[in-house]
């Protein structure tokens, strides 16, 4: 049976005063700040999907009149949100960064996350995060990005089956995609990803694809993401010494041929890193989390030194993850020694 669209998506935008905090006072204990009505809804993520159908989303039917009990003293997004029919977004702060959730029915979908919240002089209006407009999804702000996004699903709710919703990977890009018919609606990556993220790109894009079905025209969810790649296979079995995750860079032409920091001669063909403190001769096991894909590499050099990431790969490195063609990536590294 094929399900439709019930009734419009009424879009609109729920703004916080993002100039507000400053996340050293907006933060307690390490967690992203939350007001109270945004944690409640983020409570009800706790319900499977079938059980948010069997409810009938009552469990949180009351979610527009729960508010902090101090206004004053309310760390982030001090603006009422307001009740809307379908969709809203929510700007907020998240790990000291510009963010935005899409809700629909009370529900967070996804959210976008953007640039750092640095202080209260630089942060950017209200009328600023809405200002951009005719911009790729890729290069907006975490509010103009949700915006964009819910109006392609305004567009294709009024003639689009539900249940053409997918997740899928893309060989071509290499991440893991949500589509409605044939249009990309997001790729999740490290600044799109489920509310509360799985940090494992293809779960959130099955929930995330899972959640619009749900909410939009009440179809079955799926089982697994269309076309997910082979897992990777291991490439040596090896004890993990210590794991940290963090940014990724790479590099290669301007440097093939010349000595690198351990004296030896760099290669940008063989599966070297650059490292700022661990041993020459060190291998590590580094997982681009936007693919699961895996590559065990050898530091031979000094580095990154700049933008706050923690592993500069060969050229042949990035290539085998994924990596060359974004040019950085969030990564686990897996410091590896003998069994």
């Amino acid at each position: 049976m094929k399900h439709r669209v019930i009734g419009g998506l009424t879009v609109a935008v729920a703004m916080s005063v993002l100039g507000a905090p400053l996340p050293s006072q907006a933060q307690d204990s390490g967690e992203s700040r939350l007001d109270t009505q945004t944690q409640h809804n983020l409570d009800i993520l706790s319900l499977s999907d079938s059980e948010i159908s069997e409810t009938g989303l009552s469990a949180i039917s009351d979610a527009s009149s729960i508010e902090p009990a101090d206004p004053e003293s309310a760390t982030l997004a001090t603006s009422p949100v307001q009740e809307f029919e379908s969709a809203t977004v929510f700007a907020h702060a998240l790990d000291a960064r510009q963010a935005a959730t899409i809700y629909i029915r009370s529900i967070p979908v996804v959210t976008l996350i953007g640039g750092e919240l640095e202080t209260l002089s630089s942060t950017k209006s209200d009328a600023d995060l809405q200002a951009t407009t005719g911009t790729d999804v890729a290069d907006a702000g975490p509010v103009a990005q949700a915006n964009l996004i819910l109006a392609r699903l305004e567009g294709l709710a009024a003639d689009s089956e539900v249940e053409a919703i997918k997740a899928r990977w893309d060989d071509d890009d290499e991440a893991f995609v949500v589509s409605w018919q044939d249009e990309d609606l997001l790729t999740v990556n490290s600044r799109i990803i489920l509310p509360d993220t799985t940090e494992d790109p293809a779960e959130d894009a099955l929930h995330i694809a899972n959640r619009l079905r749900r909410l939009l025209g009440d179809a079955p969810p799926l089982e697994q993401v269309e076309g997910m790649p082979e897992p990777p296979q291991p490439q040596e079995v090896a004890v993990v010494a210590s794991t940290l995750t963090g940014m990724a860079s790479w590099y290669g032409p301007g440097f093939h041929g010349r000595r690198s920091a351990s004296g030896e001669v760099f290669d940008q063909n063989a599966l070297t890193a650059a490292h700022r403190t661990l041993p020459f001769g060190t291998q590590v096991r580094v997982t681009n989390l936007n693919n699961g894909r895996q590559v065990v590499v050898r530091i031979n050099d000094r580095g990154p030194f700049s933008g706050g990431r923690v592993i500069d790969l060969s050229a042949a490195a990035a290539s085998s993850i994924g990596l060359r063609s974004s040019g950085v990536g969030r990564v686990r590294l897996e410091v590896l020694s003998a069994p």
